[in-house]
């Protein structure tokens, strides 16, 4: 897997004009300005339940830093904060982090559901949405995805596979 640099992936996606992009086998730079950030916790718990872990919502405060907003298992909730901070903070982009693992921990209902949230605040906000995901495909698979790895409506404007 890859980490991006932020400037260089802010600079590729401007000269496209692209609103919506998905970067397939690559983990998120972390901490990036100007963007409200959806990502799954960094570990989960097995119960009688299932498994269980956070989500994490993220944004720069006007001060600079990035501050989390919500951490908590609640994937409506989640989107809803995202949705509001998107509202307030007009930002430059929104993210989405680790699609694959949400997929795997959640449900690809799950992820697809803060997908589509994400995207509509977005475009509302006139912000891109950024999909991360380290999902990889078949080697040979042409960079289109597949009606399975597209929730936003309409698809996306480009696909990285770095």
């Amino acid at each position: 897997m890859t980490i991006w640099d932020v400037n260089q992936l802010r600079v590729g996606l401007d000269r496209s004009g692209a609103k919506t992009a998905l970067i397939r086998c690559a983990d998120a730079p972390s901490r990036p300005p100007e963007t409200v950030t959806v990502a799954p916790g960094i570990s989960a718990s097995m119960g009688p339940d299932g498994r269980t872990t956070s989500l994490l919502v993220s944004a720069e405060a006007p001060s600079g830093r990035t501050i989390r907003e919500y951490d908590s298992d609640d994937a409506r909730a989640a989107a809803d904060c995202a949705a509001r901070l998107v509202a307030e903070r007009d930002p430059r982009a929104v993210w989405l982090c680790g699609r694959g693992q949400l997929r795997s921990w959640w449900s690809r209902g799950v992820a697809d559901m803060l997908e589509r949230r994400l995207a509509a605040a977005a475009r509302r906000a006139d912000a891109r949405l950024v999909v991360w995901t380290s999902e990889s495909d078949e080697p040979n698979e042409p960079t289109t995805p597949n009606e399975d790895d597209v929730a936003v409506e309409g698809g996306y404007d480009v696909v990285l596979d770095p």
